[in-house]
């Protein structure tokens, strides 16, 4: 079978070896957590123990995570239960977020007839913070939906700055952080944020976890339970819950020495594809900055759908934008806000990633670009 080069780590990551560990040594804790004997208990200690380390690990109160089954039931969660509770009649957000927060606040706004702004941003997709002063200015305490890293061309927020914004007008902030949780140490306590979400299998765990993170009181969208302080119905996944603990202290741990080897791989992937496709376009600030493991670019006037099966072909992955939207032939939603004239490649890179992959990437597509001229 021939070996698959993966380069769609912001789409999903292997389960790393000690996350996996942890996953099947509960295989045997069958038992429901919220059963009062032995067993459930020791179902329990588990998911307690992990929601004390992440919080510790994140640095803020155990008490304000909440376990999802992943970062989309956790925007679904946060975003309606915030409007219901607080009463919010205006979301301020951007057309460049993830198809969940932009579906979450579409329909939760023409549910509860509240007003949906969107805040303007410029040609490379960097929020507009004046324009973000006037919106909240105009429309006090209301609900801002922005993410940290953006999931298809790698712009951070200045989330500092957002978060003071939105606080100098009482507005709430919900931040999406699916993209930059387990890839940075940071303390959610110290952050100008409200409420955040992320996901496991982002950073080496297992998928069918999330995480949300809330400063402020909440009502429950899924009822039938007391789990997860009332706020969550159902029974939690002890296993993946276990392995996201894990997962992020390997993450956090190993944070240094990555960050610095995937940045370089980045950077080298980079000169390459400028100095052997030319005229190769760049997608958002990735060149000179953004997520440190993902690239953005478009070979021009040749067809990204078919880069994207050649490349399949000779045995490498990659993803034409965000992995909830594979599988449409139209351009993203994001490439399309940001008037890139077709379709671009996410080439984002991983633990796992090495050298000599770049090299056979970088000539896999020089090789195309020329057989497509």
């Amino acid at each position: 079978m021939q070996k698959i080069l993966y380069f769609d780590y912001i789409a999903s990551t292997p389960i790393c070896v000690e996350a996996k560990e942890a996953l099947v040594k509960t295989l045997d804790m069958f038992a429901n957590p919220s059963s009062t004997h032995r067993l459930g208990q020791k179902s329990r200690v588990v998911i307690e123990t992990a929601r004390n380390d992440i919080a510790e690990m994140l640095q803020c109160v155990p008490d304000n995570l909440i376990f999802t089954s992943g970062a989309t039931e956790a925007i679904n969660l946060g975003v309606i239960s915030v409007c219901k509770k607080f009463g919010i009649q205006h979301i301020i957000t951007s057309p460049l977020e993830h198809a969940a927060m932009l579906r979450t606040t579409e329909q939760t706004a023409l549910q509860n007839n509240i007003s949906l702004l969107h805040v303007k941003h410029n040609h490379i997709g960097q929020i507009d913070l004046n324009d973000l002063e006037q919106l909240l200015s105009a429309h006090s305490h209301a609900l801002v939906c922005l993410m940290h890293a953006n999931n298809e061309i790698g712009n951070l927020l200045p989330i500092k700055e957002v978060g003071k914004l939105c606080h100098k007008y009482q507005a709430l902030f919900f931040c999406d952080m699916v993209q930059t949780v387990g890839k940075y140490p940071m303390s959610l306590s110290d952050l100008p944020v409200d409420f955040a979400v992320c996901s496991a299998h982002k950073f080496y765990g297992s998928k069918g976890c999330g995480l949300l993170y809330h400063k402020h009181n909440m009502a429950p969208l899924l009822l039938g339970g007391h789990q997860e302080r009332n706020l969550r119905a159902g029974t939690e996944n002890v296993g993946a819950i276990a392995a996201m603990s894990v997962a992020l202290n390997m993450a956090l741990k190993n944070y240094e020495t990555e960050k610095q080897r995937i940045e370089n791989l980045k950077n080298d992937c980079i000169n390459l594809l400028k100095e052997k496709i030319p005229n190769i376009c760049f997608v958002g600030n990735c060149v000179s900055g953004g997520l440190y493991n993902l690239i953005n670019c478009y070979i021009p006037d040749v067809d990204t759908d078919v880069v994207f099966m050649q490349l399949d072909m000779a045995g490498i992955a990659i993803s034409t934008g965000s992995a909830c939207s594979s599988g449409t032939t139209t351009t993203s939603h994001v490439i399309q806000a940001l008037g890139v004239p077709q379709k671009s490649m996410r080439i984002s890179f991983g633990i796992p990633t090495q050298q000599q992959e770049i090299a056979y990437l970088i000539a896999q597509l020089e090789k195309i670009a020329k057989k497509n001229a």
